[in-house]
């Protein structure tokens, strides 16, 4: 297995990196971007977040975002990657700047869309007047507790509420919810990241004709929704089987289930 290191190829044995800024205090930003049938999804989209994520952190990104496109390749041929993830991570390290990737698997298969996803709320709430909440950065701990919180309680995801007590996002999902056929999702404003998921399947929901709310929206608002299904770039969109202690019957998700259907036609994608 290989790693690509500002655009070397490395073993895993090779690759050493020094602690640094990027390291010890999550300075630095990541993308997480789907591989299938050797094509890398949205890559443009994601590596413009990456470009506006340096600006906003104040960080120079010393790569040609064509030159990033051409490690990613690379790194793909060379690992034999058919289907499954590259991770892309650019971290600051004083006046040094380090750029890996790497591949994984992708673990969201088929029968994890059957089975669906079982949900929570965070015990923590999202801050939406913090800069890093809008920002895909290294410093990540809160999402990662909340998930951490979320699977030792039997669930997939835990969902945020803000600080001032509306529906925000999940630790690493968009949320979407539906009620009597109009669809809602938590605004920018409500302290999410804007996923490039989230952007995808507003656009086909526009284009569907669908009914869409943007807005705030509260804990009771979901928790008497018809249906929820979460969106980020490795599961596409996911459909929720449980919320708390409501269960929702997968065979019973209409909305849920075009958006899948569609977007699967759309992009050739696949489950």
């Amino acid at each position: 297995m290989y790693i690509s290191y500002g655009g070397k190829l490395l073993t895993a044995k090779e690759a050493f990196i020094s602690p640094n800024e990027g390291f010890q205090y999550g300075y630095g930003l990541f993308e997480t971007l789907k591989v299938y049938d050797k094509k890398v999804y949205f890559i443009d989209e994601h590596l413009k977040r990456l470009r506006n994520g340096c600006k906003e952190l104040n960080i120079e990104l010393h790569y040609d975002l064509k030159l990033i496109k051409k490690y990613i390749n690379e790194l793909i041929a060379s690992n034999s990657l058919i289907s499954g993830v590259v991770k892309i991570i650019y971290a600051k390290n004083k006046a040094n700047y380090h750029l890996l990737i790497t591949t994984r698997e992708n673990i969201y298969n088929k029968e994890r869309y059957e089975k669906g996803f079982s949900m929570t709320f965070a015990s923590a709430r999202k801050n939406p007047h913090a800069k890093l909440t809008y920002i895909k950065s290294n410093n990540y701990l809160e999402n990662l507790l909340a998930k951490e919180e979320a699977l030792k309680n039997n669930h997939d995801e835990a969902i945020f509420l803000n600080t001032d007590g509306f529906l925000s996002e999940g630790s690493f999902t968009n949320l979407f919810f539906v009620k009597e056929k109009n669809i809602y999702t938590p605004s920018i404003e409500c302290g999410i990241l804007p996923g490039i998921m989230r952007e995808k399947t507003i656009d086909l929901i526009n284009t569907l004709g669908l009914s869409l709310k943007i807005g705030k929206f509260t804990k009771e608002a979901l928790l008497h929704a018809d249906e929820i299904f979460l969106t980020n770039s490795l599961m596409e969109i996911m459909p929720v089987s449980k919320l708390e202690n409501k269960i929702f019957d997968l065979a019973q998700l209409p909305i849920t289930q075009l958006l899948i259907e569609k977007f699967h036609d759309l992009y050739n994608t696949s489950i």
